[in-house]
């Protein structure tokens, strides 16, 4: 398994990845074809990249939930499954055991999201508006000061904030922030000890 590595996001990494392809169509793990970047009409996008083994974003699943109920009816959600080596079997076990809703998961084999996104760490967001640009990127809000250290007050509820900004039509306050969480290994590097991912 990956080894879990807390970092926060340097200035270096929140830069870029602004322009995304919207047309950038991936099948669900019930075979449907979602397009992440493409909202729907009058909709936004939110991509939660999350994996099974990572604590933080564990803990962030009841909060996920929250947020995606709370905004049904603005906010399709996505759930994006970053570490290549689960299987949909699994994906469909940890969905359950944590007690995600029913918006569509994504196992990301490739990480062609990922990869489009900037998604380093897991959890990581990224809100996409209706005319397909991505208005946010990293964390969901303030609940981690660092790895192992837990805010017992959330000050920052960074992304209700950004789709609360973006459906008002106001500029959102801090578009980019930072994340702390588990290391997304890349899959090239992932592939010199498992051929099976070729």
């Amino acid at each position: 398994m990956r080894t879990l590595l807390a970092i926060c996001l340097t200035a270096a990494c929140l830069a870029g990845h602004d322009h995304i392809d919207t047309r950038l169509s991936v099948a669900d793990i019930h075979g449907r074809m979602q397009q992440p970047f493409a909202p729907a009409e009058g909709k936004l996008s939110a991509l939660f990249f999350i994996t099974a083994d990572c604590p933080i974003s564990n803990y962030y699943a009841a909060e996920i939930r929250r947020i995606c109920t709370r905004q049904a009816g603005r906010l399709t959600c996505y759930l994006i499954y970053t570490d290549p080596t689960l299987s949909v079997d699994a994906i469909e076990k940890h969905k359950a055991e944590y007690g995600h809703g029913d918006y569509a998961a994504i196992f990301d084999q490739k990480q062609l999201l990922v990869k489009a996104a900037g998604a380093t760490v897991t959890p990581e967001t990224a809100l996409v508006n209706a005319a397909g640009e991505l208005v946010y990127r990293r964390r969901i809000d303030d609940s981690y000061a660092s790895w192992g250290k837990r805010r017992v007050v959330i000050t920052d509820h960074n992304l209700t904030d950004a789709i609360d900004a973006t459906l008002s039509g106001k500029p959102i306050a801090q578009p980019r922030t930072k994340a702390t969480g588990c290391f997304i290994t890349p899959v090239e590097m992932l592939k010199n000890i498992r051929p099976d991912l070729q």
